[in-house]
């Protein structure tokens, strides 16, 4: 896989799955036109994760109306600070980012591609995070992602554990939705396609 070459040995990892009745080109194209923050919920739990920032003053909170507008895709998440680590087309994406991710706000560095070449640098933590697809026979594909951590130090590493144990549950939980969400737009795309 494309992610072990960023994150061959984690921290920490979250691996989650999906079956898919449709080609791995099919679930490949839809995962790239998903909005993936249809789902109130999981805008609702990402406003939270947001709102220490809004407090603070260093991030504006968007009000509800352009909150319902806004698309979640994979090009929203790149533009929120995640960069692209490598892609394979129609088999693998990676995408990667750095911070201090037990930090309620500031949390997030500038992307810098050359930081995944190496160990992260002390009181840091970076994160690669994959989507992938496999043939699964008979017109079905397993749509797989896996989130590796990897922490540049020992107190990071700590500090990042007891974060871990807190999120762990909704960043889960928001993956799987994620995974239904490119399930139901490869339905939608169908749907629309035929005649």
């Amino acid at each position: 896989m494309l992610i072990d070459r960023f994150v061959p040995a984690p921290d920490a990892s979250e691996t989650h799955r999906i079956r898919i009745a449709a080609t791995p080109a099919e679930v490949y194209g839809a995962l790239l036109r998903t909005d993936f923050g249809a789902s109130w919920i999981v805008k609702g739990l990402l406003g939270l994760r947001a709102l220490p920032g809004a407090i603070s003053g260093r991030r504006r909170l968007e009000r509800p109306a352009e909150r319902a507008r806004a698309r979640l895709d994979l090009d929203a998440i790149i533009a929120a600070g995640f960069g692209k680590l490598a892609e394979e087309p129609s088999r693998e994406i990676v995408l990667g980012v750095v911070g201090r991710f037990w930090r309620p706000t500031g949390n997030l560095a500038p992307f810098r591609r050359k930081i995944f070449d190496g160990a992260p640098p002390a009181g840091f933590a970076v994160a690669a995070w994959n989507f992938r697809v496999e043939a699964a026979g008979a017109g079905a594909t397993i749509l797989r992602t896996e989130t590796r951590i990897l922490c540049g130090d020992p107190a990071s590493r700590r500090k990042f554990r007891i974060y871990w144990l807190l999120v762990r549950p909704f960043s889960g939980w928001i993956r799987r939705r994620m995974l239904c969400a490119v399930r139901r737009e490869v339905g939608r795309f169908r749907n629309r396609s035929t005649p």
